[in-house]
């Protein structure tokens, strides 16, 4: 990997800017965020853009509001479809568009102004097939008043920003990356060069979609999307700043709600898609790795299941426990990959000989245990 501290983004005149991004966005049930993200996107320093609005059957306002955008500014093209789910609509806006480069932004969320043209200069001038960045995480509520990102230094809080006149800082933190090496840091979870499944904090050569598409389900397609590409790059260009805002927590968005079905009937074999993929690669290191993380978040699913005071996640604990039995017979394959926790190991090893003695030994160390030794920590 080749970092480099301050690299300069040369702007790019409107006159040179040449090369068309398509920009997807994938729209439901958004009226009060979506003209937030379109104008975020309209208003980007790089101006040859293609934006293809899909409104996936969207029941609110949504469907107007695509609609009367298209009347403002001739770069936007809607599409209105029966509800498919943000696979289907994404697929639509990848057979449709026309740009050397692809982007997505999801509808409830928005980018920085300069967004796009830093991502293609730095995915050109590394000769990168994909560029990625940083990405705010904003509460829907906190968004007037604090930013906040994951950094190799833990999570960040930024101040409600100055308006700075549309002057950017265009120096950014770069790092290039490897195909093996990108990998990696995605397979692997990294908090020093952040990847992960999403699309959106990324943009990608077109033609590396040419033969790669998001499954057909509703939730968790990413996870297969996103291995599929990364297994195919040669060079990544990652600037480690964040130009993407994230909205979590959003009531009524895609991934609210916690502990679901889809986790057992989409998520869980998507996991073992992604593990196949790597042992097709020849990665059996990272097939460990991914199956040591997918392992530890099973049992965290498991516990949540186990305290839900209403009951209705109490469901999910057989089938989950399932999956975390079939540990049983590759422990050794598991707990020896680089990245993997004794501790992780020892909890494993306990809920394996009796769940009883898990949920025992798990009630105790959040509820006594680990408090203790933050307030040590503290002081206290």
């Amino acid at each position: 990997m080749e970092k480099i501290d301050n690299f300069y983004v040369e702007e790019i005149p409107e006159r040179e800017q040449d090369t068309l991004i398509s920009v997807i966005v994938a729209c439901y049930n958004v009226e009060q965020f979506l003209p937030r993200c379109i104008e975020s996107i309209i208003k980007q320093s790089y101006r040859n853009l293609e934006i293809l609005l899909i409104d996936d059957g969207a029941r609110d306002n949504t469907a107007n509001i695509c609609d009367h955008y298209a009347t403002l500014d001739p770069r936007i093209h809607v599409v209105h479809q029966n509800n498919q789910g943000a696979a289907m609509a994404r697929n639509g806006g990848i057979a449709m568009a026309k740009g050397q480069y692809i982007s997505f932004v999801d509808g409830d969320d928005f980018i920085e102004p300069h967004m796009l043209e830093y991502m293609l200069y730095a995915v050109k001038k590394t000769e990168s097939d994909i560029a990625v960045c940083r990405y705010y995480e904003n509460e829907q509520d906190e968004l007037d008043e604090v930013k906040t990102y994951t950094s190799g230094k833990g999570l960040i809080h930024i101040e409600k920003e100055k308006k700075n006149d549309g002057v950017a800082e265009r120096g950014i933190e770069l790092a290039i990356l490897s195909g093996d090496e990108a990998l990696k840091y995605y397979i692997e979870e990294s908090e020093e060069i952040v990847i992960r499944n999403a699309p959106w904090n990324k943009l990608y050569r077109a033609d590396l979609l040419s033969e790669t598409s998001f499954p057909n389900q509703r939730y968790y397609e990413d996870i297969m999307f996103q291995a599929e590409m990364m297994a195919k790059v040669g060079k990544v260009a990652y600037i480690d700043t964040p130009l993407y805002h994230y909205i979590i927590n959003r009531k009524g968005g895609a991934m609210s709600g916690g502990l679901r079905k889809e986790i057992i009937t989409e998520q869980i074999p998507s996991y073992h898609a992604r593990s196949s993929l790597l042992e097709s690669l020849g990665r059996k290191d990272l097939q460990a790795s991914h199956d040591y993380l997918v392992y530890k978040k099973l049992l965290l699913l498991y516990t949540e299941a186990r305290r839900d005071k209403t009951g209705e996640k109490k469901k999910f604990m057989e089938p989950l426990a399932r999956e975390i039995r079939t540990c049983a017979d590759q422990m050794y394959r598991v707990y020896t990959c680089d990245i993997a926790d004794p501790h992780q190991k020892m909890r494993m090893e306990l809920f394996l000989k009796n769940p009883k003695l898990y949920n025992w030994f798990m009630d105790i160390n959040e509820g006594f245990v680990l408090p203790f030794r933050q307030r040590l920590k503290q002081g206290k």
